[in-house]
């Protein structure tokens, strides 16, 4: 019996015996988790901020588009990043052909017009004579 009794206790005393750490051990366990922490915090901080301004942008382009006279829609189909990227995307599209500043450069002369204007079927035809793609195509 005696030998049940020591194997017993030996095993307790394994048992009982825990890994201890130093106090420099612990300190540098929790700052790598503080540091994940907050780089995860970080991460997600910088998505939240991206996504808002991104709204905020969006919301922008809205509003000078409708001061123009433009499709809002269009906010949803043009590039930009910033007011100064939103500002020059909106003046290309507002001198494209088709699109008016004023209603002096309207053709129709009904007032404001929105939109494309019509393109004369006259104009697709049209052409020159000394195309040197149609040329080479043997197109007159």
């Amino acid at each position: 019996m005696e030998n049940q009794n020591t194997n017993t206790a030996g095993t307790a005393t394994e048992t009982q015996q825990e890994k201890t750490f130093t106090e420099e051990q612990v300190n540098a366990i929790v700052s790598k988790r503080l540091n994940e922490d907050r780089a995860k915090r970080s991460s997600e901080y910088s998505k939240r901020e991206a996504e808002l301004n991104q709204r905020e942008m969006q919301i922008r382009a809205k509003e000078l588009l409708s001061e123009r006279g433009l499709p809002k829609q269009l906010a949803d189909v043009l590039k930009y990043s910033d007011e100064k990227s939103l500002i020059a995307a909106i003046e290309v599209i507002e001198h494209t052909r088709g699109f008016k500043d004023s209603p002096a450069e309207n053709e129709l002369g009904k007032g404001t017009y929105e939109g494309f204007r019509p393109i004369d079927k006259d104009a697709l035809y049209e052409h020159e004579e000394s195309d040197p793609f149609r040329k080479a195509m043997g197109l007159k």
